[in-house]
């Protein structure tokens, strides 16, 4: 490709700028105040699992070429260590678990892209492992930091972040390499509609995200032992002043 071209990777970013940092700022809002509560990243590792695992699964059904060379390493594949993290957070039962409406209208969307636009799940592919390989690690790395130290989350290492002793930096670069091999080979319209379908990731992963329940009693703890520690110090100042 001319250097003189912008990359298509490059394009798909702007044209998705705006929706990603809303969807980044509603990942932030609703899961770093939560990182102490494990049923709540267990919540969202399960709405998640459900929409990688279908990529995975619709990658080995449809034996695409596109497909398949997204997946530039078969570390990227993520099916299995989400089975094993949701395990040890949710426990042996959590496939009984219930969907969200949010998460059945987003497979249900995917499903269709499979029958009548397979190439679109492209778009999928690439941003959500584009995003676990960059927000996710951050994500991993906040939740050893702010994790209760009572908690398992210190001796657990969670899989589906944790990608062995791959080169995050080269995985990423290879993962926009090739996408923007196929999108060379695209017709003008079939990448307006890649892009398009790029914004609709993004409106599609705010609602699950939204659906995730938990964080509403999380924040009534932490502001609870917060109002805890206020009253201390100001019955401490109370006194203080009392016997001055």
């Amino acid at each position: 490709m001319s250097g003189n071209v912008e990359l298509f990777t490059t394009r798909m970013r702007k044209a998705t700028r705006k929706i990603h940092s809303v969807s980044d700022a509603m990942v932030n809002a609703k899961f770093a105040i939560s990182l102490r509560d494990e049923k709540v990243w267990g919540g969202g590792l399960f709405v998640f699992y459900h929409i990688f695992a279908y990529l995975e699964d619709a990658t080995e059904r449809l034996d695409r070429d596109d497909l398949k060379k997204l997946f530039v390493h078969q570390i990227l594949y993520r099916k299995s260590a989400f089975e094993e993290d949701l395990t040890h957070y949710l426990g042996d039962d959590w496939r009984s678990l219930p969907k969200s409406m949010a998460l059945e209208n987003y497979l249900e969307h995917l499903q269709d892209l499979e029958k009548d636009n397979p190439k679109l799940l492209m778009a999928y592919i690439y941003h959500l492992y584009l995003g676990l390989l960059s927000g996710g690690q951050i994500l991993a790395k906040k939740r050893q930091v702010f994790g209760e130290k009572n908690q398992q989350i210190n001796t657990y290492t969670d899989k589906v972040t944790h990608f062995s002793e791959a080169d995050i930096g080269q995985l990423k670069k290879d993962f926009r390499d090739v996408m923007n091999d196929i999108a060379e080979k695209m017709t003008e319209k079939e990448r307006e509609e890649m892009i398009e379908e790029s914004n609709q990731v993004f409106v599609m992963n705010n609602l699950i995200v939204n659906s995730v329940g938990g964080q509403n009693k999380v924040l009534c703890n932490l502001i609870y032992k917060a109002s805890a520690v206020v009253l201390v110090i100001a019955g401490i100042v109370w006194t203080y002043k009392m016997h001055k």
